[in-house]
């Protein structure tokens, strides 16, 4: 056994359980926010319903993390809901 493995601080499954619902949390508003910065972006009704549709399935994503978080105890801070459209 090395030395680094005997101090280095193992972490328990509820905080890997965590830093999964975080790092997933984290990842999908980022990509809710670079949808919805593509509206700025975009002109012709086709590529606007599609970010609608990205956007709303982001945001389903996102309460469906929620309510997993939620029923393994865990409290994730709520992203912003804004809409552009």
């Amino acid at each position: 056994m090395k030395i680094s493995e005997l101090f280095r601080k193992k972490t328990p499954a509820a905080d890997k359980r965590r830093e999964f619902y975080e790092r997933s949390c984290s990842r999908l508003t980022e990509q809710l926010e670079n949808i919805r910065s593509n509206f700025d972006m975009t002109e012709d009704a086709d590529s606007i319903d599609a970010l609608i549709y990205e956007e709303n399935a982001v945001l389903c994503r996102l309460d469906s993390l929620y309510k997993q978080a939620r029923s393994e105890g865990i409290a994730l801070e709520p992203h912003e809901r804004r809409r552009y459209y």
